[in-house]
Protein backbone atom coordinates (compact mmCIF):
# COMPACT_ATOMS: atom_id res chain seq x y z
CA UNK A 1 0.00 0.00 0.00
CA UNK A 2 0.86 3.87 -0.91
CA UNK A 3 -0.16 6.62 0.82
CA UNK A 4 0.70 10.03 -0.51
CA UNK A 5 0.36 12.71 2.33
CA UNK A 6 0.78 17.01 1.94
CA UNK A 7 1.16 18.87 5.00
CA UNK A 8 0.16 22.97 4.57
CA UNK A 9 1.75 25.90 5.76
CA UNK A 10 0.42 25.66 9.22
CA UNK A 11 1.67 22.14 9.60
CA UNK A 12 5.13 23.17 8.90
CA UNK A 13 5.26 26.33 10.73
CA UNK A 14 7.66 25.31 13.42
CA UNK A 15 9.80 22.60 14.98
CA UNK A 16 6.33 21.70 17.30
CA UNK A 17 4.59 21.12 14.34
CA UNK A 18 6.97 18.99 12.43
CA UNK A 19 7.12 16.91 15.52
CA UNK A 20 3.29 16.33 14.76
CA UNK A 21 3.95 15.47 11.03
CA UNK A 22 6.86 13.02 11.87
CA UNK A 23 4.60 11.38 14.52
CA UNK A 24 1.72 11.35 11.62
CA UNK A 25 4.27 9.82 9.43
CA UNK A 26 5.98 7.00 11.02
CA UNK A 27 2.96 5.57 12.60
CA UNK A 28 2.18 4.29 9.15
CA UNK A 29 5.07 2.79 7.17
CA UNK A 30 2.26 3.21 4.05
CA UNK A 31 3.04 6.89 3.88
CA UNK A 32 6.52 7.12 1.87
CA UNK A 33 5.76 9.98 -0.06
CA UNK A 34 4.79 13.42 1.49
CA UNK A 35 4.75 16.74 -0.19
CA UNK A 36 4.74 19.89 1.76
CA UNK A 37 4.18 23.49 1.87
CA UNK A 38 6.16 26.77 3.05
CA UNK A 39 6.02 26.99 6.58
CA UNK A 40 2.76 29.26 7.80
CA UNK A 41 2.13 31.66 10.42
CA UNK A 42 2.99 30.47 14.33
CA UNK A 43 0.15 32.91 15.44
CA UNK A 44 -2.06 35.52 14.06
CA UNK A 45 0.99 37.96 14.25
CA UNK A 46 3.32 36.03 12.41
CA UNK A 47 4.24 35.96 8.50
CA UNK A 48 3.90 33.02 5.77
CA UNK A 49 7.29 32.45 4.10
CA UNK A 50 5.92 32.77 1.17
CA UNK A 51 4.35 35.97 1.52
CA UNK A 52 7.58 37.33 3.30
CA UNK A 53 9.03 35.81 -0.63
CA UNK A 54 7.27 37.69 -2.86
CA UNK A 55 7.60 40.42 -0.45
CA UNK A 56 11.59 40.55 -0.92
CA UNK A 57 10.91 40.33 -4.94
CA UNK A 58 8.45 43.02 -4.69
CA UNK A 59 11.58 45.13 -3.38
CA UNK A 60 13.67 43.93 -5.58
CA UNK A 61 11.49 45.18 -8.75
CA UNK A 62 11.36 48.77 -7.12
CA UNK A 63 15.23 48.27 -6.26
CA UNK A 64 14.66 48.50 -2.84
CA UNK A 65 16.71 46.66 -0.28
CA UNK A 66 14.54 43.60 1.08
CA UNK A 67 17.72 42.26 3.31
CA UNK A 68 16.37 42.34 6.80
CA UNK A 69 12.98 40.36 5.45
CA UNK A 70 15.16 38.60 3.30
CA UNK A 71 17.25 37.92 7.25
CA UNK A 72 13.79 36.84 8.97
CA UNK A 73 13.30 34.27 6.21
CA UNK A 74 16.56 32.78 6.79
CA UNK A 75 16.60 32.48 10.43
CA UNK A 76 12.89 30.66 10.24
CA UNK A 77 14.46 28.00 8.44
CA UNK A 78 17.15 27.98 11.01
CA UNK A 79 15.40 28.07 14.59
CA UNK A 80 13.45 25.14 12.48
CA UNK A 81 16.28 23.21 12.16
CA UNK A 82 18.51 23.94 15.70
CA UNK A 83 14.75 23.42 17.32
CA UNK A 84 14.63 20.11 15.23
CA UNK A 85 18.33 19.24 16.29
CA UNK A 86 18.95 18.84 12.55
CA UNK A 87 23.13 19.26 11.52
CA UNK A 88 22.08 19.93 7.65
CA UNK A 89 23.68 23.59 7.29
CA UNK A 90 21.28 25.71 4.83
CA UNK A 91 23.54 28.56 4.96
CA UNK A 92 25.63 28.18 1.80
CA UNK A 93 22.34 27.67 0.01
CA UNK A 94 20.54 30.48 1.40
CA UNK A 95 23.98 33.10 0.63
CA UNK A 96 23.72 31.63 -3.08
CA UNK A 97 20.00 32.82 -3.21
CA UNK A 98 20.98 35.93 -1.89
CA UNK A 99 23.66 36.21 -4.76
CA UNK A 100 21.21 35.14 -7.27
CA UNK A 101 18.84 37.81 -5.73
CA UNK A 102 21.04 40.79 -5.47
CA UNK A 103 22.25 40.25 -9.01
CA UNK A 104 18.70 40.11 -10.71
CA UNK A 105 19.04 36.40 -11.40
CA UNK A 106 16.17 35.55 -9.34
CA UNK A 107 12.39 35.91 -10.91
CA UNK A 108 9.73 35.62 -8.59
CA UNK A 109 8.61 32.40 -9.39
CA UNK A 110 11.71 31.12 -8.61
CA UNK A 111 12.03 33.10 -5.18
CA UNK A 112 8.98 31.99 -4.18
CA UNK A 113 9.44 28.42 -4.49
CA UNK A 114 11.96 28.44 -2.00
CA UNK A 115 9.65 28.68 0.57
CA UNK A 116 8.69 25.00 -0.30
CA UNK A 117 12.16 23.63 -1.46
CA UNK A 118 13.97 24.40 2.14
CA UNK A 119 10.85 23.24 3.73
CA UNK A 120 11.26 19.72 2.05
CA UNK A 121 15.05 19.85 2.60
CA UNK A 122 14.37 20.09 6.82
CA UNK A 123 11.99 17.99 6.74
CA UNK A 124 13.24 14.92 4.75
CA UNK A 125 16.29 15.09 6.93
CA UNK A 126 14.02 15.39 9.85
CA UNK A 127 12.21 11.87 8.67
CA UNK A 128 15.25 10.43 7.60
CA UNK A 129 13.61 10.38 4.01
CA UNK A 130 15.16 11.46 0.53
CA UNK A 131 14.79 15.05 -0.94
CA UNK A 132 13.28 15.19 -4.35
CA UNK A 133 13.47 18.08 -6.15
CA UNK A 134 9.96 19.03 -7.73
CA UNK A 135 12.05 20.24 -11.09
CA UNK A 136 12.94 16.61 -11.64
CA UNK A 137 9.51 15.21 -12.16
CA UNK A 138 7.03 18.04 -11.96
CA UNK A 139 6.96 19.27 -15.91
CA UNK A 140 5.38 22.09 -17.04
CA UNK A 141 4.24 22.80 -20.49
CA UNK A 142 5.56 26.27 -22.10
CA UNK A 143 2.09 27.46 -21.40
CA UNK A 144 2.07 26.45 -17.99
CA UNK A 145 -0.27 23.73 -18.25
CA UNK A 146 1.04 20.33 -16.66
CA UNK A 147 2.30 17.23 -18.93
CA UNK A 148 1.03 14.67 -17.08
CA UNK A 149 2.14 12.33 -19.08
CA UNK A 150 6.01 12.71 -18.56
CA UNK A 151 5.71 14.02 -15.07
CA UNK A 152 4.13 10.92 -14.27
CA UNK A 153 6.86 9.00 -15.95
CA UNK A 154 9.31 10.82 -14.29
CA UNK A 155 7.70 10.44 -10.65
CA UNK A 156 7.34 6.85 -11.19
CA UNK A 157 10.95 6.18 -11.38
CA UNK A 158 12.45 8.86 -9.40
CA UNK A 159 10.49 7.63 -6.48
CA UNK A 160 10.46 4.22 -7.23
CA UNK A 161 11.48 1.97 -4.31
CA UNK A 162 12.27 5.31 -2.33
CA UNK A 163 10.29 7.25 0.99
CA UNK A 164 10.45 10.86 -0.22
CA UNK A 165 9.50 14.24 0.82
CA UNK A 166 8.76 16.69 -2.41
CA UNK A 167 8.51 20.19 -1.80
CA UNK A 168 5.09 21.26 -3.00
CA UNK A 169 3.90 24.25 -5.69
CA UNK A 170 6.51 24.61 -8.59
CA UNK A 171 8.08 22.51 -11.16
CA UNK A 172 10.14 23.42 -14.11
CA UNK A 173 9.31 24.67 -17.86
CA UNK A 174 11.09 22.93 -20.76
CA UNK A 175 13.91 25.78 -20.71
CA UNK A 176 14.83 24.48 -17.26
CA UNK A 177 13.18 27.78 -15.32
CA UNK A 178 10.90 27.45 -12.36
CA UNK A 179 7.46 27.67 -12.83
CA UNK A 180 4.78 28.34 -9.62
CA UNK A 181 1.27 27.39 -9.54
CA UNK A 182 -1.00 29.62 -8.11
CA UNK A 183 -1.24 30.12 -3.91
CA UNK A 184 -2.23 27.10 -2.72
CA UNK A 185 -0.83 25.09 -5.57
CA UNK A 186 0.92 22.72 -3.34
CA UNK A 187 -2.05 20.85 -3.10
CA UNK A 188 -2.16 20.30 -6.80
CA UNK A 189 1.63 18.76 -6.70
CA UNK A 190 0.21 16.03 -3.65
CA UNK A 191 -2.97 15.52 -6.11
CA UNK A 192 -0.75 15.14 -9.48
CA UNK A 193 1.87 12.77 -7.13
CA UNK A 194 -0.73 10.07 -5.67
CA UNK A 195 -2.35 9.69 -9.47
CA UNK A 196 1.27 9.49 -10.72
CA UNK A 197 1.76 6.56 -8.58
CA UNK A 198 -1.35 5.17 -8.05
CA UNK A 199 -2.02 6.05 -4.13
CA UNK A 200 -4.00 3.95 -2.45
CA UNK A 201 -4.69 7.13 -0.52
Amino acid sequence: MLKVAKFGGSSMADAVQFAKVKAIVESDPARRVIVVSAPGKRNKEDHKVTDLLYLCSAHIKYGVSCEKIFDLIRLRYQEIADDCGLRLDLKDEFDALWRKMTSGEADQEYLASRGEYFAARLMADYLGFDFLDSTMWLHFRMDGTVDQEVSYQALQRAASGRRVVIPGFYGVLPDGSIHTFSRGGSDITGALAAAALDADV
